[in-house]
């Protein structure tokens, strides 16, 4: 039979994992809760009570001491562009050409960390900075600068 650490331990591993399917990130510190309890039920022997409020008070003691420093980590940058479509937002900025593109075949250029589908009425090789003029679904409509 499995000792209690390692039930703690799945049920940790388990709430993590589920923050995947539901974000918000709540579940991921009771994982740490649980952790916690799996490590301390795994030193010393303890009772189902006092394992019950070491995983209730070590889950708020992270959920209220650390979600305000981890959410930015896991919710990401947030865009400037708040009406219109994406190309209003990416209008104007300045790429780098890291595929070739011709008139007749789209290349991809790199704006903001991300590689992106470009097309161009000229031909622009590798390496060239291009400024983003309009957009077609995900493709970037670019010229030379």
């Amino acid at each position: 039979m499995f000792s209690p650490a390692f039930w703690w331990a799945i049920v940790g591993i388990g709430l993590m994992l589920c923050e995947f399917v539901m974000p918000g990130l709540i579940l991921f510190f009771f994982g740490i809760g649980a952790l916690i309890t799996a490590l301390l039920v795994w030193l010393f022997p303890l009772s189902l009570t006092v394992q019950l409020a070491i995983f209730a008070v070590a889950s708020l003691v992270a959920l209220f001491g650390l979600r305000r420093l981890l959410k930015p980590i896991f919710t990401g940058r947030e865009s400037d562009v708040s009406e219109g479509s994406l190309s209003e937002g990416m209008t104007g900025q300045e790429a780098k050409v890291c595929e070739e593109i011709t008139p007749d075949a789209s290349g991809r250029v790199m704006l903001n960390g991300t590689a992106w589908k470009a097309e161009s009425t000229e031909h622009l090789e590798v390496d060239r900075m291009v400024v983003v003029v309009g957009q077609k679904s995900l493709t970037l409509m670019v010229k030379g600068k």
